[in-house]
């Protein structure tokens, strides 16, 4: 699971850096696909600006949830076999005496 929200974090933080490069002045980036002021392009200036600072805001909204989820998760702790194998160990005595090595005489 955790893997999983590091994934979706690496992927909107690429995102996030993708729609902030392209927001650059009116005249430049994805806001200028619309060809120059006239109205006869694929969007407008306005349009496409309106469009990348929505997704900056929804993309900044994910990468902090992601980010506050994470913390939470990493904070848990995990408990691997070896840990688990350790505690059998100590619980049943029986178990630990024997394991134990001979002394060489």
């Amino acid at each position: 699971m955790l893997n999983t929200f590091l994934f979706i974090h690496l992927v909107v933080a690429l995102l996030l850096i993708a729609t902030i490069l392209l927001q650059k002045t009116s005249a430049d980036g994805l806001s200028g696909i619309g060809g120059g002021n006239n109205m006869s392009g694929i969007m407008t200036g306005r349009a496409a600006a309106n469009f990348l600072t929505k997704t900056t805001i929804m993309l900044a909204v994910i990468f902090f949830t992601n980010s506050m989820i994470l913390a939470n998760l990493s904070t848990k702790k995990h408990t691997d076999i070896a840990t688990k194998l350790n505690q059998e160990k100590t619980t049943n005595p029986e178990n630990v005496a024997d394991e134990t090595i001979p002394i060489a005489k």
